[in-house]
Formats: C-alpha cells, structure tokens, sequence
C-alpha cells in the first residue's frame, strides 16, 4: 500500500510562503500584545477628574460658608 504512494520533495516556494505567513502572523500577534500593554492616555482623564474635584471642594466651601452666616447671623 505504501509502495504506491508518491515520494514527496521539498518544496522551496512553498516552504518560503509558510516562513513568510508565520513571521506575518508573528507579527500581528506582537502588535496586538503591544497595543494591550500600551499605557492610554491618562492626562485628559487626570484633567477632568483634577477639575471635578476642584469644583466639588469649592461648592462644599461656598455650602459651609453660607451656614457659618447663617449660624452667625442668628435670628
């Protein structure tokens, strides 16, 4: 049975066609990993959140001055 089968040869194109496809698909798989790993741009997202808070602090302080003047107003 095995007789009857043909002898297989290298193939050079084809062998230089897989090496090109695995170092293709090698590289995706690394500039995928790369983009994960990226750190994001964090300074807008630290911007807002510092002005939030900025604000918040000011409105608690405008809030408790108003009931110092009033406290201190008495009736």
């Amino acid at each position: 049975m095995i007789e009857h089968l043909p002898l297989l040869t290298p193939d050079s194109v084809r062998g230089a066609r897989t090496v090109t496809r695995c170092h293709q698909r090698l590289a995706a798989r690394r500039r995928r990993v790369e983009a994960r790993n990226r750190q994001p741009q964090r300074r807008a997202t630290l911007t807002v959140e510092h002005l939030l808070l900025a604000s918040l602090c000011v409105a608690y302080l405008v809030s408790m001055a108003g009931n110092v003047l009033s406290i201190a107003g008495g009736p």
